[in-house]
């Protein structure tokens, strides 16, 4: 940068020379008119407020306020959809402790319109919002048109089922016989004496949907069942010898299966001796 203070003595020192060697060649009058001229020039030169001093710290420059951008959290975990209510798809839900960019609103439904993380926007109801930041300047959204509801078929018409006829209780035995193959045979029971008698029972099977057999003695139901298409029995009995006993046993038979037992076929076998 040039010294502005050096810069006017130089012009002094020059200007003095020019005059004193025009002085010398001019008449008085035109010398006196020169040197007038020139002094006057120089003085302008000097004077401070001839040129501004440039100053070494310029004035900074002015500082633009900056726009905050308005931001939404929630107090509850709400939904974010591609429009203001229900009819439109969930597509983000903004949760507790999230905040999202605000980027328009609108106002008659009391949604905000904010930029998801993965980009995009969405309508973000209002309900539990707590809004950071001058939302006065945002646009107002208009709505966007109502999805079209998505087609569900018709279910194909299921015909019943046919009903299933109720099982009938099996047909029962017929023929029930104690006669065969009966034995009778003396024994003891420690020191007392007694009869041991096997008997055979056989029977005509006429069911054709049995689950299997029964057989009674004396009235209440041996401990096992027997097969279908079962036609015989066998049992041994002990019993004591001498009079005032029963004189016979009473045996009987029935067919069973899931609907119920067929009617009972019955025999008396006499007792030994």
């Amino acid at each position: 940068m040039i010294n502005i203070s050096k810069a006017k003595g130089i012009f002094a020192a020059v200007s003095f020379l020019l005059i004193s060697t025009l002085a010398c060649n001019m008449s008085g009058g035109q010398a006196s008119d020169l040197v007038a001229t020139i002094t006057a020039q120089a003085l302008l030169l000097q004077s401070p407020t001839a040129m501004p001093a440039a100053s070494d710290n310029p004035a900074p420059a002015a500082v633009t306020p900056t726009t905050s951008v308005p931001t939404v959290s929630v107090t509850v975990a709400t939904n974010c959809r591609t429009g203001p209510g229900t009819p439109y798809d969930q597509i983000f839900a903004l949760n507790p402790g999230q905040s999202a960019e605000i980027v328009g609103k609108y106002t008659p439904g009391n949604y905000w319109i904010i930029n998801m993380p993965g980009g995009g926007t969405c309508w973000l109801w209002g309900q539990y919002a707590v809004i950071s930041g001058d939302t006065s300047g945002l646009p107002e959204y208009p709505v966007p048109p109502t999805p079209t509801p998505k087609f569900t078929p018709t279910p194909k018409f299921t015909s019943t089922p046919k009903s299933t006829a109720t099982q009938a209780p099996p047909a029962a035995p017929s023929n029930l016989s104690g006669a065969y193959d009966r034995t009778c045979a003396g024994g003891y029971r420690g020191i007392t004496p007694i009869w041991i008698e096997d008997v055979t029972l056989t029977w005509t099977d006429n069911a054709d949907n049995e689950t299997g057999y029964r057989v009674y003695k004396n009235g209440s139901p041996l401990p096992s069942d027997f097969p279908p298409n079962s036609t015989t029995f066998h049992i041994t009995l002990r019993y004591d010898q001498g009079t005032g006993g029963a004189l016979y046993d009473n045996f009987g038979v029935e067919a069973f299966n899931s609907a119920g037992p067929s009617a009972r076929t019955a025999v008396d076998v006499p007792r030994c001796p």
